[in-house]
Formats: C-alpha cells, sequence, structure tokens
C-alpha cells in the first residue's frame, strides 16, 4: 500500500509534475521502466534491488518521491541508518509533503531503534576464543632409587642364600633319618629282636626327621622371601631384562624332604 500511495504522490507533488514535463519521452519510459522494475523487486522482499531501481529512477526524473521509496526499501531490509538517511532526504526535498507527520514518526522510531541497538552492542562482552588443546606432556622417565633397590637386592641374595643353606641342611637330615628307617625296615624283615640299639636308631630316626622337616621348611621359606626381595629391587624383573625368576618351594611327603626349584618366565 506504501508504495501504491507513492505512486499517486509522485503524481499529485508539484516537483513531481513539473520535472515530468521537462523530461523526454525516452527519459519518461526508462524512468517508468526503473519505477516499475523497482516496486516488482520491492514486492517479493529484494529490498537491495529495489533501491537501486529506485534510486535510477531518481536520478532521471528528481522525484523526490523516489528518495521515499528509497527509504521504505532501506527500513524494511534492515538497514536502518541508511534508511533514516533517506526519510529525511525525502522531506528536505518536500517540505510540504501531505505524509509528512507519518515519515517524521518513522524518524523517530528509528532513532531510538538505532540508538537501542548502539548501546546493546556497546554492552556486549567479547568472547575470548577457545584455548587450543594442547597435548599433554610425556610422564617424565621412572627413576630408580639405587639406594632402596641395591637393600632390596642385598637382602635377598643374604636370605637366598640362608634358605639354600637350610635347605642342603635338610637334604643331609632327611637322607640320614631315611638310613635310619632303611636299617629299621632290614631288622624287622629279619626279625632280629629290637634292642636298645634300635631303639637309639628309632629314636635318632624320628629327631632327624623332625630336624628335616623343619629345616626344609623354614629354607623354602627363607629361599622364597630372597627372590621376592631380588626380584623387587629390579635385579631379576623378567619385564626388565627378560630373565626368568626362580621360584623355590619346600617338599614333604612320600618319603621326600627336600625342596624344589622352578623357573617361572
Amino acid at each position: 500500500m506504501a508504495l501504491i500511495a507513492l505512486g499517486l504522490l509522485m503524481i499529485g507533488l508539484g516537483a513531481g509534475r513539473a520535472n515530468a514535463m521537462q523530461l523526454t519521452p525516452v527519459q519518461k519510459q526508462e524512468m517508468k521502466q526503473h519505477y516499475e522494475k523497482a516496486t516488482r523487486a520491492y514486492d517479493v522482499q529484494k529490498y537491495n534491488e529495489a533501491v537501486d531501481e529506485y534510486q535510477k529512477a531518481y536520478e532521471i526524473g528528481g522525484d523526490p518521491a523516489m528518495l521515499y521509496n528509497v527509504a521504505q526499501s532501506y527500513r524494511l531490509g534492515g538497514q536502518l541508518p541508511d534508511a533514516l538517511r533517506f526519510y529525511r532526504r525525502y522531506l528536505q526535498r518536500s517540505p510540504n509533503a501531505r505524509n509528512r507527520d507519518d515519515v517524521e514518526r518513522k524518524i523517530s522510531d528509528l532513532e531510538k531503534t538505532v540508538e537501542e541497538r548502539r548501546k546493546a552492542a556497546a554492552q556486549v562482552v567479547p568472547v575470548a576464543p577457545a584455548p587450543v588443546p594442547v597435548a599433554p606432556a610425556p610422564p617424565p622417565p621412572l627413576v630408580k632409587n639405587d639406594e632402596g633397590s641395591g637393600g632390596l637386592r642385598v637382602a635377598g641374595i643374604v636370605l637366598s642364600s640362608v634358605g639354600a643353606a637350610a635347605l642342603i641342611t635338610a637334604a643331609i637330615t632327611g637322607k640320614l633319618a631315611a638310613d635310619k628307617g632303611d636299617k629299621l625296615t632290614s631288622a624287622s624283615k629279619n626279625m632280629e629282636v629290637f634292642t636298645s640299639s634300635l631303639a637309639n636308631v628309632e629314636k635318632n630316626g624320628k629327631t632327624l626327621d623332625s630336624v628335616a622337616k623343619v629345616t626344609v621348611i623354614a629354607g623354602g621359606a627363607l629361599a622364597i622371601t630372597g627372590v621376592v626381595l631380588f626380584v623387587m629391587s629390579g635385579g631379576g624383573s623378567s619385564a626388565e631384562s627378560g630373565a626368568a625368576s626362580p621360584v623355590v618351594s619346600p617338599v614333604i611327603g612320600g618319603g621326600i624332604t627336600g625342596a624344589a626349584a622352578t623357573l617361572r618366565f
């Protein structure tokens, strides 16, 4: 409706008629073409194109109504400062325009809107750029405590040595106890009289067997503890050196007293 009213306004303005009378038929036709093309662009909300065509029409005929149309196109296209400029220019060229009150209201409203937007933009806090992700630093290499590992290694060697000695003792004692048992078994098969001598053999055999059992348990425990300490010190870590870890365990029963050693990879 605004542009239709402007078409009537353009016809009704005295300056517009005066300018139109001075135009040649070719200029009038060219102005009409620009005006119609601008109006079609305006109708389909192509406001930038409408601005260009209305300005061309104004350049040919100098009709102030084209300035109003340019202002309207700028306002609806969201370019408020430009719309203000052309509304004011329109009133300058048409101080007695019949729609002056409406244009002045538009100017007042646009001035308020432009000022509000300016203040809002000034209050916007700039957003800091997102931090660039940084790859985490690699963990520091593990540092072995030479003093602590050295003490564990020495303790492991000592305990393993003591345990080995105890196992050897257990093996010898167990062999002697087995010999005593064999002697008693042989005497029983030969139907020998159970004398005090045989009684001492039995007694000594039991003592030796008990000693062998206690010694093999203690020796095995010491040997295992020593091996564990040695491995903890790093001296026998299979994860670092690829070497096998020795495991010592006591064996008692079935007439056998001693220890068993295995390698764990």
